[in-house]
């Protein structure tokens, strides 16, 4: 009776052992995505910032050919045999655009 006192035990420890074991795997994992993410999210800031724009953090994960809508627009327009652009030419009056303050004394 204690031989099988001592397998039970023993079972019920290497059980626990590799439960511990994969929520510890699990939670590296999760902490290695977490990580990439941030990563990603500097480095797509860097590059903006390189570029001259300013960084929309609220739209970095939003991939913009992925919207919804603009996948209905697609299909729809898709599904009509034509463009739905019109190829007329339309006049539009000239306006001079003015100069920012800071521009001043920089020639065009």
């Amino acid at each position: 009776m204690t031989m099988d006192f001592l397998r039970t035990l023993a079972a019920s420890v290497a059980a626990l052992l590799l439960r511990l074991l994969v929520v510890v795997c699990s939670l590296v994992f999760l902490a290695s995505l977490v990580v990439a993410g941030l990563i990603v999210a500097v480095v797509l800031s860097v590059w903006a910032l390189l570029r001259g724009r300013r960084p929309n953090l609220a739209e970095l994960g939003r991939f913009r050919a992925c919207r919804w809508r603009d996948l209905r627009a697609r299909a729809g327009a898709m599904g009509r045999g034509r463009s739905s652009v019109s190829n007329e030419v339309i006049d539009v009056q000239a306006r001079e655009v003015p100069s920012r303050s800071g521009d001043a004394g920089s020639s065009h």
